[in-house]
């Protein structure tokens, strides 16, 4: 029953019947409480997201589209999982950026069990702190897909919001129209 159950789940995903990524992978992607099982789990170069038994998505990855559909209509738990898997498949920028943003939302809404919550905190500071070592040029684009920004910035903010260090000689410069912006001088 459940393989059945699976299966007319993908056919379903792959026909375009169901646009709710909570029920694609043949279980619910809400309320999922969030396990630390390795604490540099979904931070560049570490891999081991995919060997996560609570992983929804180790063995089938996401597609292009899915890590959106799961980002914007599944929890913050589910989401890290998506774009982990992602950053662990082919690692880039974004990836990564979203992975942070989605621990620290798991870390501000207290969807860690309490011997992951504090971790999670130190998780997300590293993640973001991953996109200004490894991925200084990543961007992210608006809803149309067209304007691109960069994600240092965002990045940098994040670390400081959760109470962390930038580390490697970042500091936040104000641009000539009044903007914040990371920089590395």
């Amino acid at each position: 029953m459940r393989t059945g159950f699976l299966l007319a789940a993908a056919v379903a995903a792959l026909s375009g019947c169901y646009e709710d990524p909570t029920i694609i992978y043949g279980k619910s992607l809400d309320d999922m409480t969030f396990t630390v099982t390795d604490p540099a789990m979904g931070i560049y170069p570490n891999t081991s997201v995919l060997d996560d038994p609570n992983n929804p998505f180790a063995l089938s990855g996401v597609g292009t589209e899915t890590k959106w559909q799961i980002q914007s209509g599944a929890d913050p738990v589910a989401a890290y999982y998506s774009w982990a898997t992602v950053l662990a498949n082919g690692p880039y920028g974004e990836a990564q950026y979203y992975v942070a943003l989605n621990l620290a939302a798991i870390y501000q809404r207290g969807l860690a069990d309490q011997g992951s919550l504090a971790q999670t905190r130190e998780m997300a500071v590293k993640a973001y702190q991953s996109v200004l070592d490894y991925f200084p040029d990543a961007v992210t684009y608006d809803a149309s897909g067209t304007v691109a920004y960069d994600l240092v910035t965002p990045a940098y903010k994040g670390v400081v919001e959760l109470g962390g260090t930038v580390a490697g000689g970042w500091v936040m410069v104000k641009t000539s129209s009044g903007a914040d912006r990371a920089v590395k001088p």
